[in-house]
């Protein structure tokens, strides 16, 4: 992938240390992150990722909420992360702690599907910060440090089946992925980019990213249609 330097060319001058990335569910947020970070490292010395998904609940937590779907809100955000532990992880990468080195307890964990990963965070100055996940702009409202923010856009038949290729194991059938997908994701997703505006979008095509004009509307719209076809 190669960036349109004129993006990304004033960055210093606005003092941009974080950038966000978005997007729906399996759309290669993460591919996306680190392609960005190799674009950048002639610009920038110190770059760090940062993934969300650090701070989802275990998976048989989630999986326990997709059961049980119709008593509870549909709001993905607070439904499936930690956005306690996550702030605190924000305000001290981005200096606003005292602090200069930050341990956080059960985390996620990918290999065991659990909440027992523990990680030691150091904090260091001028370090520009790639926030991978889903929501992200949500959990970055309280910072007033000018931010980047970037939606990927993928079709949803595509995001739905790589989401089932992802199955690890029996704990949790194809109709429930389905399910959660269907009434948890693209419900909490689509009100979520509605209210959200973006600076640029990237289409996800056959892992290639390329530079799209009016992201939101389309994605919008690719949502709609689906639920319109699937929705009881």
């Amino acid at each position: 992938m190669k960036l349109n330097k004129k993006i990304f060319r004033d960055f210093k001058k606005k003092n941009i240390n974080l950038i966000t990335i978005d997007g729906i569910t399996c759309s290669g947020k993460s591919l996306f992150a680190s392609l960005l970070k190799k674009n950048l490292q002639k610009d920038y010395s110190n770059i760090y990722i940062l993934s969300k998904d650090l701070f989802l609940f275990s998976r048989s937590k989630r999986i326990s909420i997709t059961k049980r779907i119709n008593k509870f809100k549909i709001n993905q955000n607070i439904l499936h992360y930690d956005s306690f532990k996550l702030k605190k992880l924000l305000n001290f990468l981005l200096g606003k702690s005292n602090n200069k080195i930050l341990i956080l307890k059960n985390l996620y964990n990918r290999k065991t599907g659990k909440n027992n990963l523990n990680l030691k965070f150091k904090y260091s100055k001028n370090r520009l910060i790639i926030f991978e996940g889903l929501y992200v702009n949500n959990d970055i409202k309280f910072i007033k440090d000018p931010i980047y923010k970037i939606l990927i856009i993928e079709k949803v038949y595509m995001s739905l089946s790589r989401k089932i290729q992802r199955i690890r194991d029996k704990k949790i059938s194809i109709q429930l992925v389905v399910t959660e997908f269907i009434s948890i994701h693209l419900q909490s997703f689509r009100k979520y980019i509605f209210k959200n505006n973006f600076d640029t979008n990237f289409e996800n095509v056959n892992n290639k990213f390329v530079e799209v004009n009016h992201g939101k509307k389309r994605q919008l719209n690719d949502i709609s249609h689906f639920l319109k076809k699937h929705m009881n």
